[in-house]
């Protein structure tokens, strides 16, 4: 019996909606309850039986839906009136929406309607009755319309998917009724034609077991039903064209054996040159494998010279890099002799200047008298003082002028020596080059010999192939003529039509 999948899909509805229900009377009974409101958590708990009740036995009645319409909004308007004293009851608005989009998986447009009326007639009561209930600041009937237009715009969405949705699985099930009937009427055909097709295999099954008796004279005479006759027709030609076919084999089969004959006794000789054709080409693959080994040491040998000669190429390169870099440091040492001598000679101009102005401190000191007897004394103190300033930066010219020649003759030395170096270094690498073609020379050579001994390898190993091949081809004649000898047994046991048999063709040599 078709099943109804509205009621199947409403019955699913009512669980969900009335354990939803169950949990969300629960959170209202806690918050109640621990906010002192008794006569709210009494309420929840009276709205919380039925629904339960409702998806225990999974009635689904239209009763029950119109009930579960009512409980949800009103489960809104009591979490809306715990929200009353928080922040957050313009926020609690949005639980109204969202219990009127879970009605809907009762499938029933009729819900969402009294769903919507419930929830409009709660907010237009309340905006006059208890608007502290509804918006914080108090009755405002301009925003009680515009949530009622939102709440219209949702439910009239929800019903036209609802509308929809019970059409498109009312089809559904239409669809499976006429399914059903049509699954009825080819129940009907399948019985005919089995019957049909039993008469059939009767009579296939009798020609077969005759056929595999050997028997390829006998025919189906009695026709069959409808287009199972064409079956009959088929099989009676194939029993013909295969009684042919028979004789053919027959008559093949001799020239096999022949053609056998003549195969064994040519492979017998293709192997035994084959023989002496693999013993020469071992020779010359042994010789090319002598002379690859040698190119490989002499390319061992020229491979650790190129090395050897990039080596030395590359001290030489470092060596020269660290006495251009002496040089260069020999360089930076002459440039700061001379600033050291310019430093000295600004020294010796300072001690002057510093004699001079103690003789003129001397000379006022004189002028003052007594009181500048104690001037007077350090007056000659920084005269000394000065002087010796002015003898020590003389000596120290002296060692730098001297410094400075030495460090001269050290640079032109170092200067003579890079360009020595250059010139080694020039002549290593022109001898690393010339080693590196010659080591390049040598691999090329190599590869080549190299591709000449894989080359002959492969042949060998052609060879060999070709050898094992040949003695498989002289087996496998002998096994072909065995085989012809059993396929003329196996024929002869057939009966077939009488009917003058073409005397076998003789095979050209």
């Amino acid at each position: 019996m078709p099943v109804d999948e509205i009621l199947v899909l409403r019955e699913a509805g009512i669980r969900l909606t009335g354990w939803l229900a169950g949990l969300v009377g629960a959170v209202l009974v806690t918050w109640a309850l621990v906010g002192g409101a008794p006569l709210v958590a009494a309420a929840a708990a009276v709205l919380t039986g039925p629904p339960l009740w409702f998806a225990q036995t999974r009635r689904s009645d239209p009763l029950a839906r119109a009930l579960m319409s009512v409980t949800y909004p009103l489960f809104a308007a009591l979490l809306l009136a715990m929200a009353s004293s928080t922040g957050w009851l313009l926020d609690m608005h949005m639980v109204f929406f969202v219990f009127l989009a879970v009605l809907a998986a009762l499938v029933d447009w009729r819900v969402i309607v009294i769903g919507t009326v419930v929830t409009a007639l709660h907010h237009i009561a309340l905006n006059f009755i208890a608007p502290a209930l509804v918006f914080p600041d108090g009755a405002d009937l301009l925003r009680v319309v515009f949530h009622a237009a939102i709440v219209l715009v949702e439910a009239a969405v929800l019903i036209v998917l609802c509308r929809q949705f019970e059409a498109l699985v009312r089809s559904l099930m239409e669809a499976r009724h006429a399914e059903a009937a049509l699954e009825a009427e080819r129940k009907d055909e399948r019985e005919r034609l089995a019957r049909e097709q039993q008469l059939v295999l009767s009579g296939l099954s009798e020609r077969l077991r005759l056929l595999a008796a050997g028997d390829l004279s006998s025919r189906l005479d009695t026709p069959f039903p409808g287009e199972y006759d064409r079956a009959r027709s088929l099989l009676n030609t194939s029993c013909a064209e295969l009684d042919q076919l028979v004789g053919a084999v027959a008559q093949t089969s001799d020239l096999v054996a022949t053609g056998a004959h003549e195969l064994r006794e040519a492979s017998s000789e293709l192997a035994s040159k084959t023989e002496q054709q693999t013993a020469a080409i071992e020779g010359a693959v042994r010789t090319a494998g002598d002379l690859l080994q040698e190119i490989e040491t002499q390319a061992g040998l020229w491979a650790a010279t190129r090395t050897t000669a990039l080596d030395a190429k590359s001290d030489a390169d470092r060596g020269a890099g660290e006495i251009a870099a002496a040089a260069e440091a020999i360089t930076r040492i002459e440039a700061s002799s001379v600033e050291i001598g310019e430093m000295i000679g600004f020294i010796d101009t300072i001690a002057f200047q510093t004699n001079l102005l103690a003789l003129n401190a001397g000379v006022e000191a004189a002028r003052a008298g007594e009181a500048g007897k104690g001037f007077a004394v350090v007056a000659g103190e920084v005269r000394e003082l000065a002087q010796r300033s002015a003898q020590s930066a003389t000596a120290i010219k002296a060692l730098v002028a001297t410094s400075k020649d030495e460090v001269a003759v050290g640079v032109a030395r170092v200067q003579q020596l890079v360009t020595l170096l250059a010139s080694l270094v020039a002549r290593f690498s022109d001898i690393a080059g010339q080693v590196d073609t010659i080591a390049q020379g040598s691999e090329g050579s190599l590869e080549a010999i190299r591709r000449i001994n894989a080359a002959m390898s492969l042949l060998d190993q052609g060879m060999q192939q070709n050898a094992a091949m040949a003695e498989q081809t002289s087996a496998a004649s002998v096994e072909l003529l065995r085989s012809a000898e059993d396929l003329t047994n196996q024929i002869s046991r057939f009966r077939r039509q009488e009917r003058a048999l073409a005397p076998p063709q003789s095979r050209a040599a």
